[in-house]
């Protein structure tokens, strides 16, 4: 029984190990006989130069196993996919199809009209886009192309991208004469030059090579990633790197122009440009040296600064470069406003600032005032209740009394002029004979006394300090203040369509056809009021109109809502969500306050002759009272000598037959 198991066991391992030769001479001599079973990756392996350029074994590298796959599999996990194919790449779009068959899939015949259909750029949050060509000139004609600016403007209406510059791009090259000179084509287009995650795929021999661009570089800009051959990746590579973590020393043109703090240029002796700095400078430089790029700097006119959209759509100033490409950013306190979304991109904001007015410091009020400023109103009327009653009280007491006083005191005249001269600590020299007078005016002495020498006392302070005027502190006084509003054209529509009357009026009356550095001149003359960012208005009155610890010029206590200041950059472009961190740290590290101040201090420097002569003008220490000073006194004395002249007048007309008293010989 033994030897029977024994012999049966031998006769099955002769028939397997049969089979099992037999099986691997007919996958040697008939790679493809047996494709469910044999790997495609060894099919790969046999392939020469021109299978692989031929369509024929174009599916082995679009395999379930293959590469393509694999990418998609790998990098593309749950986005969005869609096919594009040309017509000689039909059969191998289905067969990529089959392979992806749990996945979510478009798929599209490369043509001009399906590039061009908004539908067919339909978003996602992740999108991946699998390109198969074997010319490419559908593809390149359409990504050559800006969107945007290739259809006229129209009020209210921007046309779509047509483009998805967030998304994945696999450019498989298919039987493509000249492939490597293709590749470079493609990635100099206008539109891939404004998308990060781009992967050609170039068959090659026993290989297929993965290559990349290099964004913001000057040369071709074609980058060798890797390539797969036998099933894998040869040095593992990431297929999709962050490229713009690290520019490579690549050279960014920034617009911009001076506006302190944000940009302040320091000349040398020779009045030549020597640095820019200021906040946004320094926001620049950060930048430029935490992802390793260059700057090149593009001066745009005073006149246009931030710029204007015109009736036909196009812009002027900032906004125009960056529109136009002729710069990569532009920067010099941009407020991040909806009106200009649909013609660029904003970084994220690295500062907030409110927009006000700077009008002209309190002046002086009239020195003629002096005289009557110690008291209020109420005490004015208070002592003159108690002059009139006081005098009436002096005649009715030395009247009444058992012992009759001097004729003097039973004049009621007489009595207000003694009153009155008291008040001025000048009494005539009568005093009462009888016990009831004398007590009465002893506590009009007293009152006279404190009332005068607390008038003495003030009066003092009024004529060695100035008084001045209530300050412009809300919307509603400065539009009834009389001055005119100048500011640059953005202002207009900042104002227009506002609820509130005041700031109607501001913008009917607004004049922005002015030089508004000049226009602080005017501003401190007290003819204007100017309307900018607060950050700009608290330099220029820090480093030119403040002098000591005063200011001539002073900012409205009332502003309008803050603004996000940001960096402008061309509309789709790829620095924008990568600028955002970094930006983050640099407004979290409080270092604003600090270049602030530091743009300050040299552009005070600036300005140091001129505030130093006026200075020296004013005189430090006591001074001399001035004529305007005592005006008020002189106003006072000259109303009594009209008001005697008056008097005088009506008795000689009214009584003219009285005779006058003559004076005595002695």
């Amino acid at each position: 029984m033994g030897v029977h198991h024994r012999f049966c066991a031998k006769l099955v391992l002769i028939l397997m190990l049969k089979h099992y030769f037999a099986k691997v001479h007919s996958a040697f001599s008939n790679p493809r006989a047996d494709a469910d079973t044999t790997p495609s990756l060894w099919s790969l392996k046999q392939n020469t130069k021109d299978d692989y350029l031929g369509f024929g074994q174009q599916e082995d590298w679009l395999d379930k196993n293959g590469p393509l796959t694999w990418i998609i599999n790998t990098y593309a996990r749950g986005c969005y996919l869609t096919i594009f194919y040309e017509e000689q790449s039909t059969e191998a779009a289905h067969k990529l199809r089959e392979t992806l068959f749990l996945r979510p899939i478009r798929m599209y015949l490369l043509t001009k009209k399906t590039l061009s259909t908004p539908s067919t750029w339909s978003r996602s949050v992740c999108d991946t886009y699998i390109f198969l060509i074997n010319s490419g000139e559908d593809l390149m004609q359409h990504a050559s192309v800006n969107h945007i600016r290739a259809v006229p403007y129209k009020e209210g209406y921007y046309p779509p991208a047509l483009w998805n510059y967030k998304a994945y791009y696999i450019i498989f090259l298919n039987e493509v004469d000249n492939a490597l000179e293709t590749a470079i084509n493609i990635v100099t287009l206008y539109n891939f030059k404004k998308t990060e995650n781009l992967l050609l795929l170039y068959p090659n021999n026993q290989y297929l090579t993965a290559f990349t661009h290099s964004l913001y570089l000057d040369s071709t800009g074609l980058t060798l990633l890797d390539s797969w051959s036998r099933g894998k990746l040869q040095s593992d590579k990431n297929l999709f790197p962050k490229k713009l973590d690290n520019l490579k020393g690549a050279v960014l043109t920034v617009a911009t122009f001076e506006h302190p703090p944000s940009v302040l240029y320091d000349y040398d002796e020779n009045n030549q440009l020597r640095d820019r700095i200021g906040v946004d400078m320094q926001i620049i430089h950060g930048l430029a040296q935490a992802k390793n790029f260059s700057v090149i700097f593009k001066e745009v006119s005073s006149v246009e600064k931030w710029g204007f959209k015109h009736p036909n759509g196009s812009w002027d100033g900032l906004m125009r470069e960056v529109i136009q490409e002729t710069a990569d950013i532009s920067v010099c306190n941009v407020f991040n406003e909806h009106f200009r979304w649909n013609d660029v991109d904003f970084s994220y904001p690295y500062n907030f600032m409110p927009g006000c007015f700077v009008a002209p410091s309190p002046k002086p009020l009239l020195n003629w005032q002096s005289p009557i400023l110690p008291f209020t109103g109420d005490t004015w009327l208070s002592i003159g209740v108690s002059l009139i009653v006081g005098g009436i009280l002096l005649a009715l007491v030395s009247a009444l009394s058992i012992k009759k006083e001097s004729r003097e005191f039973r004049s009621l005249a007489y009595n207000y002029l003694y009153i009155l001269s008291s008040l001025t600590m000048r009494s005539v020299n009568i005093v009462p004979s009888y016990i009831p007078t004398r007590v009465y005016v002893g506590f009009v002495w007293l009152f006279c006394l404190i009332i005068s020498t607390g008038y003495s006392a003030n009066l003092v302070a009024f004529l060695s300090v100035t008084k001045t005027a209530s300050p412009i502190d809300t919307l509603s006084q400065l539009a009834s203040s009389g001055l005119r509003f100048g500011a640059h054209s953005f202002w207009k529509t900042q104002f227009s369509g506002s609820s509130d009357p005041s700031v109607n009026y501001i913008f009917e009356n607004l004049e922005t056809d002015l030089d508004i550095h000049t226009l602080f001149e005017e501003v401190d003359k007290g003819k204007f009021a100017l309307v900018e960012n607060k950050q700009y208005l608290e330099v220029h009155r820090d480093a030119r109109f403040t002098y000591g610890d005063k200011s001539s010029i002073r900012i409205v206590g009332e502003c309008l809502i803050p603004y996000s200041i940001s960096l402008i950059l061309t509309k789709n472009s790829p620095l924008t969500p990568h600028l955002a961190t970094d930006l983050l740290h640099l407004f979290e590290s409080g270092m604003m306050n600090k270049w602030q101040k530091d743009v300050v201090i040299l552009y005070r420097k600036q300005f140091e002759e001129k505030r130093q002569l006026k200075v020296s003008n004013e005189i430090s220490g006591t001074k001399a009272l001035s004529l305007d000073q005592l005006q008020g006194v002189f106003y006072i004395t000259g109303i009594g000598y009209i008001l005697s002249t008056i008097i005088l007048l009506f008795e000689i007309i009214f009584k003219p037959n009285q005779n006058l008293v003559s004076l005595p010989e002695n």
